[in-house]
């Protein structure tokens, strides 16, 4: 398994991950989120599961949600399993 990278074209720091990704040469898996369901039901498997989202399901319980929260993209899935929304962290990595 390589990087999954689980992110969405509409997210501006999703676009810029890639970005950096493709310039360093590091090959990874994108998950667009929004490009397809089955993608969506992937990321949302482990989103409800995972601590490191623990805030973004905290703040999603709170009524400006939808205008303010943020759902924790971009997440990265390092072939060991470890999630991290961590750009700089996850190229140490790899």
């Amino acid at each position: 398994m390589k990087l999954q990278f689980y992110g969405s074209h509409l997210c501006p720091k999703c676009v810029e991950s890639q970005k950096i990704l493709k310039e360093k040469g590091i090959e990874y898996e994108f998950i667009d989120v929004n490009g397809d369901l089955y993608n969506l039901k992937r990321f949302l498997a482990f989103w409800v599961q995972e601590d490191i989202f623990k805030p973004f399901r905290e703040q999603a319980e709170k009524p400006d949600y939808a205008d303010e929260g943020r759902i924790g993209l971009p997440c990265f899935r390092l072939e060991n399993g470890e999630c991290s929304m961590d750009l700089d962290y996850v190229l140490t990595k790899v």
